[in-house]
């Protein structure tokens, strides 16, 4: 005859409580017989309670199918990483969202001329909602160019200009009633600072003094104004960058001289002030 045997295990208070690790327990097991099984179970569960609970796992992630995506017969392009992107923070903030704006749909477009290729067009950077028009931006960016033939939105070129350069050219032909830009110099490829990295753009407004653009243009802040005095040249740098920095150059064309620094003692508090509201045309605020 077969005889199931039962075996149990006998541990006191402080047994259990040492393997549980903790500093107290209920006193109702000290003594009482306990299954090996329920034992190892009970002190499982009392040492999870003193670590804290078990983190969750992480989402993973949904898994997508990397083949091109196609939108009106065009097949996106991958853009590669070391490409810099020339999406502004105040670009991404005023595309946040379609909404009425009065002040933009009240904004005539900006007549913009290149003099050195006599291309031309009229650009209307913002439309009815407020919101950054992209195409309008690009076409701006074809006018600015070196080139009269207009680069394919899809191409590699090198003339592309920093969307905040754009907005802050609009922003000032606005300022000054609608007047004319006069491109000089935009994106120059395979040339040192910002001409090179297309953060800079060499312009003038018609019928608005050199030196009464520089003076609006240094109040922005996060950007560099430099003016060219020479009667032959009458013209204004503006670029993008995080410290802004100004100065005069009375070189004539095709000479460089030693730029002056003029002094900006507001600079770091203006430079801090900065949203990207200050980009957009004063009729907006």
């Amino acid at each position: 005859m077969h005889v199931r045997r039962k075996y149990h295990i006998f541990l006191p208070t402080g047994a259990l409580l040492a393997l549980s690790g903790l500093p107290g327990g209920p006193s109702c097991y000290a003594g009482s017989p306990m299954r090996v099984t329920a034992f190892l179970a009970m002190a499982g569960v009392l040492a999870a309670s003193a670590v804290g609970p078990t983190p969750p796992l992480a989402a993973a992630a949904p898994q997508t199918n990397a083949g091109p995506a196609s939108a009106g017969g065009r097949t996106a392009r991958a853009v590669p990483a070391a490409k810099r992107e020339l999406t502004t923070e105040s670009a991404s903030r005023i595309d946040a969202g379609p909404r009425s704006e009065a002040w933009a749909s009240a904004l005539p477009p900006i007549e913009v001329l290149n003099r050195n290729t006599d291309a031309h067009g009229a650009i209307r950077l913002y439309d009815a909602h407020g919101v950054l028009d992209r195409g309008e931006a690009r076409a701006f960016m074809r006018i600015a160019g070196r080139s009269k033939v207009a680069p394919d939105d899809d191409s590699e070129d090198d003339e592309r200009l920093d969307l905040r350069v754009v907005q802050l050219a609009i922003r000032a032909a606005h300022h000054f009633g609608g007047a004319q830009i006069s491109i000089v110099s935009a994106t120059r490829s395979g040339t040192r600072g910002k001409h090179g990295t297309g953060e800079a753009l060499d312009f003038a407004l018609t019928g608005v003094k050199a030196s009464l653009l520089a003076a609006y243009l240094r109040g922005t802040p996060r950007a560099g104004v430099g003016i060219y005095t020479h009667p032959k040249t009458q013209y204004v740098h503006l670029d993008v960058r995080e410290h802004s920095y100004h100065w005069i150059d009375g070189s004539p064309p095709g000479v460089t001289w030693r730029e002056q620094l003029l002094p900006d003692p507001k600079q770091a508090v203006r430079d801090a002030s900065w949203t990207a509201s200050m980009d957009l045309p004063e009729a907006a605020r």
